[in-house]
């Protein structure tokens, strides 16, 4: 990958990726966690994915078909330096870093049928790890960056299964007439949180690493999902429609102490927690449009990011604490 010059240093408070259509297209946007005028670093008519930050907190990388087919591609934070990530086509929906920035993991159609590869941040090194005629998809990094969660439907229901990060030691770890899916592994890599689709609800699940212990987290006459882990590991935020509308709530990992943060006649989801711990930014509809908010923790002081005419959604907080 070409080298792209380092962005201006973000400003006190952090700063938010997130996907907007302030520009009659949608766009790769970022601001200031503590407000200001968004920025777009993207400047090109396409659909794109939701953004996700490298590990360092200096480029953002999304999904775009700009330059043809779907393709990974980076930017600087401060929109300098857009450059291809890889040559190498994507043709599925997930694709993510690796938390040591080395590797990204995604699932692709281009053998007509979905499977999980893995190639070096450089495009170089690609190697399919999944060979089967079902459906495998979904990736998610271990933090220590030697396994992976994927969901397959290998044994025809959806499941979570996990693998080393090389392809080998597959291991299912649900087994359930349930439709699993969303695995996403706790801060310390113990856990792995999950969405399990039963009687027909969504409900949050928690299972230890290896596949035992697993237990709901969240009621089973309600909708729930998008669970987010705070960096700590001891909470997990989500959205649910427990109490007759979507809102983010937040529990205890072992299910105690379960509040409500939001508390309005609109849709809110897509909890995104600050890398201290403190805030979670998140996305509403509460003023007819969906768009960016932040708020403590605790559910107070909850502040309009973006306010324009256009959704904005997938928020995506800066990891890095420099930018705290």
């Amino acid at each position: 990958m070409t080298p792209t010059p380092t962005p201006t240093p973000p400003a006190s408070g952090g700063q938010i990726a997130f996907l907007s259509g302030r520009d009659g297209n949608y766009q790769i946007c970022v601001m200031n966690a503590d407000g200001g005028e968004p920025r777009c670093v993207t400047d090109r008519a396409s659909d794109y994915g939701a953004p996700s930050w490298s590990p360092d907190g200096q480029r953002i990388i999304f999904q775009s078909h700009f330059a043809g087919p779907f393709r990974i591609f980076v930017v600087n934070s401060d929109g300098t330096g857009l450059a291809r990530f890889t040559d190498q086509r994507i043709d599925g929906s997930s694709a993510a870093v690796s938390p040591d920035g080395g590797h990204i993991a995604f699932d692709s159609l281009r053998d007509h049928n979905t499977d999980v590869y893995v190639m070096n941040v450089d495009g170089s090194e690609l190697m399919r790890l999944t060979d089967d005629p079902a459906d495998d998809c979904c990736p998610a990094w271990s933090p220590d960056a030697r396994r992976i969660a994927f969901v397959s439907q290998r044994d025809r229901n959806p499941e979570i299964y996990v693998m080393k990060a090389d392809g080998t030691d597959v291991t299912r770890l649900t087994d359930d007439p349930a439709y699993d899916c969303c695995p996403a592994w706790s801060p310390d890599g113990q856990r792995i949180a999950f969405t399990s689709r039963t009687d027909g609800y969504d409900e949050i699940h928690l299972m230890n690493a290896d596949g035992s212990e697993s237990r709901p987290l969240t009621a089973p006459w309600a909708n729930s999902g998008m669970p987010a882990w705070s960096p700590d590991g001891r909470r997990i935020a989500f959205v649910s429609d427990l109490d007759g509308n979507f809102e983010i709530y937040l529990a205890d990992a072992d299910g105690a102490n379960l509040t409500r943060l939001t508390n309005i006649p609109a849709r809110d989801q897509s909890p995104a927690w600050s890398p201290d711990g403190r805030r979670i930014a998140f996305v509403s509809e509460r003023d007819g449009n969906l768009e960016i908010y932040v708020m403590n923790a605790d559910g107070t002081e909850v502040t309009r990011l973006t306010n324009d005419p256009v959704h904005d959604l997938w928020p995506a907080w800066c990891p890095t604490t420099a930018s705290q």
